[in-house]
């Protein structure tokens, strides 16, 4: 498709479809490079007095034919659809077409990849498996039958229930029906030869549910976490709201080729590889902690997207943002709530922030799209399950739990919009959205400025709350938002008080321009606000460094005890940001050095490991980049050095103590192991700095690989590994030498590999990840190795991405123009940090615009890839 004809569609041009599928039978005779696909659907007209033909969609199809119950029809091919004149109120339409899965390297449809045929749906790859109303607004009931020959396919896999299996004409068939309606994104097809994990669960009324967890040759042992997260998200969603699951058999299938985390295909799951495949001598704590949480989340989403679906995809974040909120709080439940909580906060206030900054800046509900798969963003996902987030807050747990019952009961095998759901919450509660709604149809950040005066004589503190919503690219004007702000008081001593004014919730309602709020508290007390983040917004405050001391110490917030730690950087930052851009010397961080002595110094068995460990990490170099609207990235680069150094020069032998005292006391994963090897782990990091800041560097090595042998979890080996390679130890050679012989064969520790090197803050790193684009065991064509290796660099090393040189811009150009043709939505993926490009200084603006204008002038240049580069290039 030339670029010319690439247009956006708008939210407010839904139209309700003409036809609707009630019924879909499939047969699919499975060949690598010639899939007959045979379609036999029935369709009803939806419009009265139409007489409107039968517009189908369909992608990279060889049609052989089309009859209309049984007999020909009058149809034509153009642009990509199937139209079929003449077509009565009622009918079967049959349609056999050809595909190629092995050719198919977006991913999207069906597709064959290490040997597993393969389908990815959502949003619009059904229509690459054959002609269809290829919109999540026609639901239909699908029975599929799937033929294959026996070697290479032992396992066959679709929706729903199996109801025969057997041999014919040479090739052995499986027969699929699912009893519930769905549209076609929720498809699903799996073949190939797989281990199969099985396990049963006895659900709340007694009914029992077949498990089955299919998973490489080999990895059986790995998947045993998997099943078991399986089964807890089962419970859970019984225990919290109540939901039990609804057929006879779940199935959850791992592969190694797959654009997205995981896809909640009703009754069979397929899963990215990384978030199931788990044990303790291969994978990290955090692995363990992701695939339970991303498990949650697509077993969430049986009821929370498959039985109750989107009308159009501009309603996405319906079904994402609440499933998400759904698998944070099974986290919190399970494993921690303190965890969980700060590393939502984290991708709100980083990549979030720089997404609402951005020209692709969008609000929670896209008004218009001109590539569907550009919007599975943080704003959708992350800022939209703040968005439910908020919403738990002013209605409370017993409303929610309520307002969500209806909306399942009220809507079940139904397409709806964000507004349904809002409805059955303001009907269950009582609660008024009208205004909240404000934070579905507004893009950007919000900025909220609070100050606050005492009256003595009255003994009473009047704070002031202002509001203000920077204009964005296409949102000049913006309204007031309807903002929770849970507040918390602290006496000058940090003891809590409890202002009689304050609701009993502790929370504010902010929803004019300005407004202003009386309590009576003592003199000297602190205004503790946006306690456990209650709003997604940036908060300006007077707050000195001796507040944020009283409120580390004393608030029983983790999150506003960890964000105590990042505002002492953020004042460090501020002040010193013009020093730094001058390459004059830069002062000792006191008060932070005082703050992380404090914590250091207060261990105890009760301390929680996980929240510490959070308070301790300086913002990241990412995170430091969203301080202030314009980017100052080499005074950044060198006051991160400075902080961190300074840091743990003067921390060393507090950082030993912990080091030699607070270890795991096993390999296994467990909630409480993985507090104890991150503050272990921290503590190396920062030792092995301090010795090499002190002229050191062979004390250094040796404490890291003395720890890289000496302990057994993949956790410890990693963390050993990139203290020595971000740390440039002597022993990095041999550590990575070591890593590679072990594992050279094991694609999904190669990949940690690749990241560890990839993320080196380093401006050499761009050579390196070019060397390491030729390694062996990187396979370009792999979204798993893409994002290790140069996805890793763009998104998450800013120091390599941004030389001023463009020699990282260079690469991420090669590597995106490479995958244009090969898998665009990857690649439009990882040229997101070129995208804002006018945040920064004016030479790393003329690379940027240099190889975006490169990419531009790419022929055939994918409608991902160009959606965002003219987005970047239209900026004023």
């Amino acid at each position: 498709m030339e670029k010319k004809n690439y247009k956006a569609a708008r939210r407010l041009d839904y139209t309700a479809p003409e036809f609707t599928a009630t019924t879909t039978e499939m047969v699919f005779e499975l060949a690598d490079d010639a899939t007959v696909v045979k379609t036999n659907t029935r369709y009803k007209r939806l419009t009265t007095n139409s007489k409107a033909p039968l517009r189908l969609v369909g992608e990279d199809l060889e049609l052989v034919s089309v009859t209309i119950d049984g007999f020909s029809c009058k149809y034509k091919e153009e642009a990509g659809k199937l139209i079929v004149e003449n077509v009565p109120d009622e009918f079967e339409l049959q349609i056999e077409n050809i595909i190629s899965p092995i050719r198919n390297s977006e991913l999207m449809g069906l597709y064959k990849s290490n040997g597993v045929f393969c389908t990815q749906c959502e949003p619009e790859g059904f229509r690459r498996i054959t002609y269809a109303l290829d919109r999540p607004d026609v639901l239909t009931k699908y029975k599929v039958t799937i033929f294959a020959p026996e070697y290479g396919c032992s396992v066959m896999l679709s929706n729903g229930n199996l109801i025969e299996q057997g041999k014919k004409n040479g090739r052995h068939y499986t027969v699929w029906e699912d009893p519930f309606p769905k549209p076609s994104y929720l498809f699903a097809l799996v073949a190939g030869t797989f281990d199969i994990l099985e396990d049963t669960y006895t659900t709340r009324s007694g009914r029992k549910v077949n498990l089955q967890l299919y998973v490489d040759r080999g990895y059986y042992d790995r998947g045993k976490w998997a099943m078991e997260s399986i089964k807890e998200a089962m419970r859970w969603d019984e225990d919290r709201f109540s939901l039990e699951y609804d057929l006879d058999n779940f199935k959850v299938v791992a592969v190694d080729f797959f654009n997205q985390g995981a896809m909640e295909n009703k009754s069979l799951n397929i899963f990215n590889s990384i978030y199931v495949l788990v044990d303790k001598e291969s994978a990290t704590d955090s692995a363990f902690f992701n695939v339970q949480s991303v498990i949650g989340h697509e077993y969430f989403h049986n009821y929370t997207g498959d039985r109750v679906t989107l009308r159009d995809w501009f309603q996405l974040s319906l079904k994402e943002s609440l499933t998400v909120f759904r698998d944070q709080e099974f986290s919190s439940d399970v494993a921690s709530r303190t965890l969980t909580r700060l590393k939502a906060v984290e991708v709100i206030r980083g990549p979030q922030f720089a997404e609402d900054a951005s020209p692709m800046s969008h609000p929670v509900r896209p008004e218009e799209v001109m590539e569907m798969n550009n919007f599975y963003t943080v704003t959708i996902y992350d800022k939209g399950a703040e968005v439910i987030r908020m919403i738990h807050t002013l209605i409370g747990e017993t409303n929610f739990k309520a307002g969500l019952s209806l909306y399942l009961n009220r809507f079940d095998g139904q397409a709806v919009t964000i507004e349904d759901f809002l409805c059955c919450m303001e009907e269950a509660s009582g609660y008024d959205l009208k205004q909240f709604r404000n934070w579905y149809t507004q893009d950007g950040t919000p900025r909220v400025s609070a100050s606050w005066k005492y009256d003595s004589s009255k003994k009473q503190m009047l704070l002031h709350l202002e509001q203000h919503t920077p204009a964005t690219l296409k949102q000049k004007e913006k309204k007031p938002f309807y903002i929770p702000v849970r507040t918390s008081f602290l006496t000058r001593e940090g003891y809590p008080e409890h202002p009689a004014e304050l609701p009993t919730n502790g929370v504010l309602v902010l929803n004019e321009e300005q407004q202003d709020y009386l309590f009576t508290v003592l003199e000297g007390s602190l205004p503790v606000l946006f306690r456990d983040f209650s709003a997604p917004v940036k908060l300006s405050a007077p707050y000195t460094e001796q507040d944020f001391k009283i409120m580390l110490e004393h608030c029983d917030d983790p999150f506003i005890k960890a964000d105590s730690s990042v505002q002492l950087a953020s004042i460090y930052v501020k002040h010193n940001l013009e020093a730094a851009s001058r390459s004059e010397d830069l002062p000792v961080p006191v008060a932070l050095i005082d703050a992380y002595s404090y914590l250091l110094d207060n261990i105890s068995a009760d301390t929680d490991l996980l929240l510490l460990n959070e308070s301790l990490k300086l913002p990241s170099l990412s995170s430091m980049m969203e301080f202030s609207d314009t980017i100052s990235l080499d005074a950044l680069i060198r006051i991160r050095a400075h902080l961190e150094s300074s840091v743990a020069v003067e921390l060393a032998d507090r950082y030993r103590k912990v080091y030699e005292t607070v270890k795991a006391e096993t390999p296994a994963y467990s909630v409480g192991n993985m507090g104890q090897r991150a503050m272990n782990l921290n503590a190396l990091y920062m030792l092995a700095l301090a010795y090499k800041e002190s002229s050191k560097a062979e004390e250094a090595s040796k404490l890291v690989i003395d720890h890289y042998h000496n302990f057994q979890s993949m956790t410890d080996k990693l963390s050993a590994m990139q203290t020595a390679v971000h740390l440039d130890l002597p022993c990095k050679d041999q550590i990575l030498r070591e890593f590679e012989e072990k594992w050279s064969n094991d694609a999904l520790v190669m990949d940690n590999f690749f990241r560890v090197q990839a993320t080196c803050p380093n401006e050499e790193t761009v050579f390196t990840v070019r060397n390491l684009l030729k390694h062996p065991r990187y396979d370009s064509n792999n979204p798993n190795r893409i994002r290790a290796l140069p996805g890793a660099m763009a998104l998450s090393n800013p120091v390599a991405l941004h030389r001023k040189d463009g020699a990282g811009y260079a690469l991420l150009c090669d590597v995106v123009t490479y995958l244009n043709d090969k898998n665009a939505h990857v690649a439009a993926r990882i040229l997101t940090p070129l995208i804002n490009y006018k945040r920064f200084d004016e030479v790393r603006q003329e690379q940027i615009v240099k190889y975006l204008n490169k990419l531009m002038g790419m022929r055939n240049l994918s409608r991902s890839i160009y959606e965002k580069v003219e987005a970047a290039l239209k900026q004023e």
